[in-house]
């Protein structure tokens, strides 16, 4: 356990918050979400269903209607179809990045992801006894791991690679080319392709390419 690691940002914003209190004026630029509050609707549907009574245990992969509308969703934006049986409810994607290495990492295996990159990654798999393995990436690659370099770094311990598009910190995006080149990799040894998608919400200039639109035996984060 002395290998997991504190997630410094947060105590960044404690920092900022205790600025805050005192009269300063903050630019947080230390959490990854936009400036603005939840959505209206979202806010009047969340009271509406909790006024209906709808507080107690829901199915363990999420209500039925949620997934659903998920995956009519993933047909209207993306033009893929994702079966409703697929897709599982989790309090944030911290949870499901957690659940996704549990299903995958057993003590002593290796998992593949960019460094920089979001640093929770690392502590998910040392939390399982596996052992996350950074891939070095700079501007030259547009701070996302090379199918060159996930091959170079892949060896028989090794399980998965994990990537995030939009990156986190860096916010690059990959397109479905380099997609499908890390999934030939995963595929030839045999591995997983797990893909932390969940900031395509919060892609500007184009719409991001999800994993799903390239291979069907792929986890997407969203």
């Amino acid at each position: 356990m002395h290998l997991i690691q504190p997630f410094h940002v947060m105590a960044l914003l404690a920092r900022a918050r205790e600025l805050e209190a005192t009269g300063r004026s903050i630019i947080h630029m230390e959490i990854g979400e936009p400036d603005f509050i939840t959505p209206q609707p979202v806010i009047d549907a969340g009271m509406a269903a909790l006024a209906a009574g709808k507080t107690h245990y829901t199915p363990a992969t999420g209500l039925l209607a949620l997934r659903e509308r998920i995956a009519g969703f993933y047909q209207s934006r993306y033009g893929v179809s994702v079966a409703p049986e697929r897709i599982v409810i989790t309090p944030g994607a911290s949870a499901a990045l957690q659940l996704v290495m549990a299903m995958l990492v057993n003590p002593g295996d290796r998992v593949l992801m960019a460094d920089p990159g979001y640093p929770c990654n690392r502590n998910f798999v040392y939390l399982l006894n596996g052992e996350p393995v950074g891939i070095p990436v700079d501007a030259d690659s547009g701070y996302q791991p090379t199918p060159q370099q996930v091959e170079q770094h892949w060896d028989d311990a090794t399980v998965a690679l994990l990537v995030a598009s939009p990156s986190n910190p860096t916010g690059t995006v990959l397109d479905a080319e380099t997609l499908r080149a890390y999934h030939a990799v995963t595929s030839q040894h045999a591995g997983a392709l797990v893909v932390d998608e969940i900031y395509h919400g919060l892609t500007y200039e184009r719409q991001a390419e999800t994993a799903l639109s390239i291979a069907d035996d792929v986890t997407v984060v969203n």
